[in-house]
């Protein structure tokens, strides 16, 4: 037989969960979180030594916090095979090197490597925060705090400073977002790459997607992201085709469109009967 405390118990659990989950009983069943809305897989032809990437983004709305979202202008790329992202964030989080404490801190910016655990891979910059896991396996991560807004930013990674650790080359990659409303240059920190001759991969993605405890889909914030102006080494990378993939189980609520040499993506809207989950974009 059930003691009181354990009838107690078991009735605050359940009632606790009737009054704070968010999504009714009807809302039809998705994969878990996280769910990308949409990925987008950029060629720009050939695999290139490496010096600098960037692509720009516009946010078109002020999205809360709330909504967690992830704007990755740098869904996935590689530098001599080791993965990388990196984007902008309404809830990001992160420890200090004074404290080992995991700290919510907010919007912000980031950018990750897998691959690696040690914090001497990681060079935050100053009043930033940093991560190492093993939750996504094995990676590095810098984070800043930043209140970000609608308008226009350049994700862009650089190469920076080598070193040689017991005979072996490294290189620091910095990354840094421009806020063209603001003119200002944001310093989010510089991660350790294995080898000195970094090549960047051809294909390259970005991806809009929600995050954090899950939510009802009409919940899912509605702005417009355009993702273009990707360049590399300095200099315009010929676009050889973009391919938008929408990928199952998770809510049809974001459409992306080929548009003067940039892919505009509608989200939160959405999108009914779709059949076709890869669709390869015209840039006109």
């Amino acid at each position: 037989m059930l003691s009181n405390k354990t009838i107690r118990l078991s009735l605050f659990l359940l009632l606790t969960c009737l009054t704070t989950s968010p999504v009714s009983a009807d809302e039809k069943q998705y994969a878990p979180m996280p769910w990308h809305l949409v990925d987008l897989w950029w060629d720009v032809g050939e695999e290139t030594a490496f010096e600098s990437y960037s692509i720009d983004v516009t946010i078109s709305e002020d999205v809360p916090a709330t909504s967690y979202l992830y704007i990755a202008p740098i869904g996935i790329g590689h530098l001599s095979n080791t993965p990388f992202y990196g984007g902008i964030q309404t809830q990001t989080d992160g420890y200090t090197r004074d404290n080992r404490q995991l700290r919510k801190i907010g919007p912000g910016l980031l950018m990750s490597m897998w691959g690696e655990r040690s914090h001497a891979a990681i060079r935050p910059a100053q009043g930033g925060f940093y991560q190492s896991s093993g939750h996504e396996g094995d990676f590095v991560s810098i984070r800043r705090p930043y209140q970000w807004s609608k308008g226009t930013f350049t994700y862009k990674i650089i190469r920076m400073d080598q070193e040689i650790i017991a005979g072996k080359p490294y290189t620091w990659v910095g990354a840094f977002v421009y806020s063209h409303s603001k003119d200002e240059n944001i310093f989010i920190g510089a991660l350790r790459f294995k080898g000195d001759q970094l090549k960047l991969s051809p294909k390259i993605a970005s991806f809009v997607e929600v995050y954090g405890p899950r939510k009802p889909v009409a919940e899912i914030p509605q702005l417009t992201v355009t993702f273009g102006n990707l360049q590399v080494n300095g200099k315009a990378a010929k676009i050889k085709s973009v391919e938008a993939i929408y990928p199952p189980g998770v809510p049809d609520y974001a459409e992306a469109k080929g548009k003067q040499k940039s892919v505009v993506i509608q989200v939160g809207e959405p999108v009914k009967d779709r059949t076709t989950r890869r669709v390869k974009l015209k840039l006109d």
